[in-house]
């Protein structure tokens, strides 16, 4: 039997940046779109940055696409907790990910979450901001998770990593990402 994806992927070749969580929540897979956790900062940080022309919800998570920006997850299945998640689901997961990014090609791509990307690069020292690697011709980022159980960076300071993250796209991307 094969199992459908909770949340599904919004990629597509070309895009300018593809934004990469851990898995799905409870409440995602129940919705079936993204960051759809109320206390979930992701959505108002997308357009207090400048990377959403407009407020979005996470059921309209499917219109990133119209400003070339990509959905995914390192994990497909969903949990309540990422220590619900196995060490082997991580690297499998950073498999099928690596593919995909490869596949589609995005000009960034951004880890919304620094044990993300611990499991992609298969290193614990991690820093976050711009990586010196790439993925082909992909910059590589890496963010706190906008989660609000992420206590450790508060919303303003988030808000300072979206904007970061913009400028790198505005860069790498030659123009605006809306």
């Amino acid at each position: 039997m094969t199992r459908v994806q909770a949340v599904p992927d919004y990629l597509r070749a070309g895009l300018k940046l593809v934004i990469v969580g851990l898995n799905p929540g409870i409440r995602s897979a129940e919705t079936g779109h993204h960051y759809a956790w109320p206390g979930n900062h992701f959505w108002p940080l997308m357009f207090e940055s400048g990377l959403a022309p407009e407020p979005w919800t996470y059921a309209e998570d499917r219109r990133v696409l119209e400003v070339d920006i990509g959905l995914t997850n390192i994990v497909d299945r969903p949990s309540r907790s990422a220590s619900d998640l196995t060490t082997a689901e991580m690297r499998a997961g950073a498999e099928t990910l690596r593919a995909k990014l490869r596949r589609y090609q995005p000009r960034v791509v951004c880890f919304n979450g620094k044990s993300i990307y611990q499991a992609f690069s298969g290193r614990r020292a991690v820093s976050f901001g711009r990586q010196a690697e790439r993925l082909g011709e992909s910059v590589l980022f890496v963010m706190p998770s906008t989660s609000a159980r992420a206590a450790a960076y508060q919303r303003p300071a988030k808000l300072q990593f979206f904007r970061d993250l913009k400028a790198l796209v505005d860069e790498v991307a030659g123009g605006a990402a809306t």
